[in-house]
């Protein structure tokens, strides 16, 4: 057999944990020098962005956990990520879309596996199954005294008893300041107080949180506050798929914004927290998850810096499978981790808006009311395809 006289390109396996493997290209042209400025990191986690122009990684250590997350690229898979991605000597060149460049320096192909880059949302494939614009309020009424009936999509209380129990219409155990109330809602009274947290202005949902009139609070378990929940128990549940919420926060001490995901059973854990943001800390992002697959109640959360959340809009994601979970923040993955062994059942969607408690605190003299928690839009998806 003769011998190859040249050799056009060698190719590096990486191996992943997982069982994964990453195919990138290792370069043969003459060395370049690195070019750009230095890229930040946030906690962990590296950020580069469409429009930041060519950026250098001085020290990367994947071992430790620090990451790679490339927005606005369009990229949203190993397999796209790939051919981009190639070794300059003692260095690592990832040619960007748009031109740009992002080195990592003094680091081999085999130190950037392919779970150090947390890329966007791959969309192919995604049918919806859910979706409410909120151009009106689909409600559930639930039969109650004083308002006509309605058959809607949110009910606006948990349902663990019947709908004028305490522990239906706030979380005890989280020490929590508020009453969820709705149009029928009547607390221990023979009549509805009339108090709607729910208003939709040009197809957007207000869930708004204020303090209760001091007359009724002897007949909301004496309840400072009152505010608004919504949850598709008894109208819809999913398992997999993807989760979503575009929504505007509310800024203040005390207040506790959520979209969850829970057991239409009652059974707890599991929960998903697609997210949870403290309304004095509207650039965390908090992102959580709840589960027994250990025997014990067992639980983290990931703190993600990000953009004021009560600034503007944003869109909330969660992804679940049968062997992974992950979130998203506008389109970028900012988390990830194996399912848990007892998260493969069908969860159904909530959004709220709490009001002190043990981690929020209470609120103070710098939180104004009525604080607005903005829904421009809930939709849900089901995978026909494995996304890459």
């Amino acid at each position: 057999m003769s011998k190859l006289r040249t050799i056009s390109a060698l190719v590096a396996i990486v191996a992943l944990a997982g069982g994964l493997a990453l195919a990138l290209g290792v370069s043969r042209s003459p060395l370049k020098t690195p070019n750009g400025t230095a890229l930040g990191r946030s906690g962990q986690v590296f950020v580069m962005s469409r429009g930041m122009g060519n950026r250098i990684i001085a020290e990367f250590d994947a071992k430790q956990g620090q990451k790679i997350r490339l927005t606005n690229f369009g990229i949203t898979s190993t397999a796209s990520l790939t051919p981009k991605v190639r070794q300059v000597g003692n260095n690592i060149l990832i040619d960007l879309p748009g031109g740009q460049q992002l080195w990592v320096l003094n680091t081999a192909l085999a130190d950037l596996p392919a779970k150090a880059f947390q890329l966007e949302l791959d969309r192919i494939g995604l049918v919806k199954t859910f979706g409410d614009e909120f151009d009106s309020f689909s409600w559930d009424s639930e039969k109650a005294n004083g308002v006509p009936e309605q058959r809607g999509t949110w009910r606006t209380n948990f349902g663990y008893r019947s709908p004028v129990a305490l522990d239906s219409r706030t979380l005890i155990d989280n020490n929590e300041l508020e009453v969820y109330s709705d149009p029928g809602f009547r607390g221990t009274s023979d009549k509805s107080f009339g108090i709607d947290p729910f208003r939709v202005s040009n197809g957007v949902l207000e869930i708004s949180a204020a303090p209760a009139p001091e007359e009724i609070r002897p007949l909301i378990w004496n309840r400072r506050y009152t505010s608004g929940l919504i949850t598709t128990r008894n109208s819809f549940s999913q398992r997999y798929g993807v989760f979503e919420m575009r929504a505007r926060l509310p800024k203040g001490r005390g207040l506790w914004p959520a979209f969850w995901l829970l057991l239409p059973s009652g059974a707890w854990p599991p929960e998903i927290d697609v997210f949870e943001v403290l309304g004095d800390e509207t650039t965390t992002l908090h992102t959580s998850w709840h589960t027994l697959e250990t025997g014990s109640h067992t639980t983290e959360t990931i703190a993600t810096p990000v953009p004021d959340l009560s600034a503007d809009f944003h869109t909330f994601t969660f992804e679940w499978d049968k062997d992974e979970i992950a979130w998203y923040f506008d389109g970028a993955e900012v988390a990830r981790r194996p399912t848990p062994r007892d998260m493969h059942r069908p969860m159904y969607v909530l959004a709220n808006l709490a009001v002190g408690g043990g981690w929020p605190k209470e609120p103070d003299a710098s939180t104004r009311f009525p604080a607005i928690f903005a829904i421009d839009w809930i939709r849900v998806y089901r995978r026909t395809e494995s996304p890459n």
